[in-house]
């Protein structure tokens, strides 16, 4: 399947994965794996985000989950640089981690949110780690069966009343059902779409991609709003006092530009070309490298790091309240 557009909306649930690149593990051990269940869980409160499911294999991680703001890039985004940035200062590696860009279905509620669930949490068998998916632990699937193994981020709830009002019997018709699944060695429900990413019928599938059109142009807006606003706190000057690196002066017109350009990419989902309409002396290819360029100062002086760690929190105020 080609690169389809990123579709973002309210109320939509996805099915996400991520691979390591070139099948590098992405997990090497259960700290990371920690690591990385606590970035959801800070994402859910951050971004208002819905999660129904997870499994984390060594090589590939997997979700399920709804946004409620206009903010799936945006979040998915924000995990990933977190963790990838973990990865490189916990392993010194600075290879690219995940392989090329995360895959994301847009799933039919109401249809199609079991199967996928179900899918989901049988990855692990699928990749021959274990034998039933009750006994893996890194994975949501025993909270869905056993009360005291429910973590209070992940909402259960919503798949097992699908099967049964009662939550009790409804945790043993989803063992049920995905005991049904193993036998028949089910396959990927999103095997079959090769001209979209929407899992649902034709009127949900039109019905998506209608809002999807209408909605970009007020994403858009909103975009181009919090970029101006990033711009406007990272020029004060209250916040650039003289700074050294190593024993030379850093240039703070290059600085603040640089951050400012760091700021809009981290917290906002344009494309340098864009970017680069604020900045009228920099092409889009320079974006990027400008980015990158302020991340590295500032990990060698302590005192932008700091500054950098004030304009980020209120940044963040910024943002939240825009999305």
């Amino acid at each position: 399947m080609g690169r389809h557009p990123r579709i973002e909306g309210q109320s939509l649930v996805y099915y996400v994965s991520s691979r390591g690149r070139r099948g590098q593990k992405i997990f090497k051990d259960d700290k990371d794996k920690v690591y990385f269940l606590n970035l959801l869980k800070q994402q859910r409160i951050k971004s208002k985000l819905t999660f129904y499911g997870y499994v984390l294999l060594p090589e590939l991680y997997a979700l399920l989950m709804e946004t409620h703001k206009n903010n799936f890039v945006q979040s998915m985004h924000r995990i990933n640089s977190c963790y990838a940035n973990y990865s490189i200062r916990r392993y010194h590696n600075k290879n690219k981690l995940f392989h090329d860009r995360y895959k994301a279905f847009i799933i039919d509620k109401q249809r199609y949110l079991t199967e996928a669930s179900r899918y989901l949490h049988l990855l692990p068998i699928k990749a021959g780690i274990t034998k039933s998916p009750i006994h893996y632990e890194w994975s949501s699937f025993p909270g869905y069966i056993y009360k005291k193994k429910r973590e209070n981020w992940v909402d259960y709830n919503a798949i097992l009343r699908m099967f049964n009002t009662k939550i009790q019997q409804a945790a043993l018709d989803y063992q049920k059902y995905a005991d049904e699944g193993l036998k028949e060695q089910i396959s990927s429900p999103f095997k079959d779409l090769k001209e979209t990413i929407v899992l649902g019928s034709e009127d949900f599938r039109k019905k998506i991609y209608e809002n999807h059109r209408s909605n970009e142009i007020a994403l858009q807006k909103e975009e181009l709003s919090l970029a101006k606003k990033i711009i406007e706190v990272v020029n004060q000057d209250s916040y650039w006092p003289s700074l050294r690196t190593k024993g030379r002066r850093i240039s703070r017109s290059s600085l603040v530009r640089n951050a400012a350009i760091y700021f809009i990419k981290n917290y906002t989902d344009l494309s340098n070309l864009q970017i680069s309409h604020f900045f009228q002396s920099l092409e889009k290819s320079s974006i990027s490298q400008m980015s990158r360029r302020f991340n590295q100062t500032k990990e060698k002086s302590p005192s932008l790091k700091k500054i950098s760690m004030i304009l980020e929190s209120e940044i963040r105020a910024i943002a939240l309240k825009e999305k």
